[in-house]
């Protein structure tokens, strides 16, 4: 009867070991990936890529390697923003709500890459691109896909690169460390559209002030960027609360 009894918990156990394997481990970190590479390119109107995904689903914790996101038409590079390596923190419980809590999003050495040619500017077509989306009517309504509501409390942009050339001349400088909190905080959560208008918003905005120091024909597009950057902050920040108009402060 013992005997019976311990091979039915150690059966148990394997069940148990299994189930933790596909769900814990595979199943979040395959669902992650293909969400990014499908709501990213219907957002941005350009490729998105991710290598790998690493979540832990009870943790709540992982990162996100090997992030691409393409160069909008027109322009000569395949990628507009690269970052090797983002660590995330998430609210386990939040997962199986209408709102995903993302305790920290760290972006470690976003390498970003400016293109002035006939065509534009990359940055400002990016961010055309991103405030002419409009997600389906059936997401908006189930409050899934760049509908998909979202809290932030955290957000670090650290060690960020601005390369590239524009009107003559090569530019190659550090970005400064970008530090946003509580978005979405006080409205239950908002779209993850707005998530990422914000965050290149803010992008624009200090991409803008690095040309502007730069002087020479650069200032001007400096200039041009930084406003841009400050107008998709308040476009983002009409629907997140008055939590986020502080960073136009700075």
């Amino acid at each position: 009867m013992f005997k019976k009894f311990l091979l039915s918990v150690v059966g148990l156990i394997v069940v148990l070991a299994v189930v933790l394997a596909v769900f814990g481990g595979g199943w979040l970190n395959t669902a992650v990936k293909r969400a990014v590479e499908t709501i990213g390119p219907e957002v941005t109107g350009t490729t998105v890529e991710l290598e790998t995904v690493g979540l832990s689903i009870f943790a709540g914790s992982g990162a996100l390697n090997g992030l691409r996101v393409g160069n909008p038409e027109g322009f000569s590079e395949d990628y507009i923003i690269s970052v090797d390596s983002i660590d995330i923190r998430i609210s386990p419980r939040s997962l199986l709500t209408d709102t995903i809590i993302i305790e920290r999003l760290y972006i470690d050495a976003p390498n970003i890459l400016i293109e002035q040619t006939r065509a534009g500017n990359n940055l400002r077509r990016l961010m055309a691109n991103i405030e002419a989306y409009s997600p389906p009517a059936e997401d908006v309504e189930e409050g899934q896909g760049a509908a998909r509501e979202v809290i932030v409390r955290e957000l670090v942009i650290e060690g960020g690169q601005l390369r590239g050339a524009a009107l003559g001349q090569t530019i190659n400088a550090s970005l400064p460390r970008i530090q946003l909190e509580d978005i979405g905080t006080g409205e239950g959560g908002i779209p993850v559209k707005d998530v990422i208008e914000l965050v290149l918003g803010e992008i624009l905005r200090n991409s803008g002030s690095v040309l502007g120091d730069m002087g020479g024909n650069l200032r001007d597009l400096g200039r041009d960027l930084s406003e841009r950057g400050t107008e998709a902050i308040e476009e983002a920040a009409g629907g997140a609360g008055e939590r986020l108009r502080g960073i136009l402060d700075r």
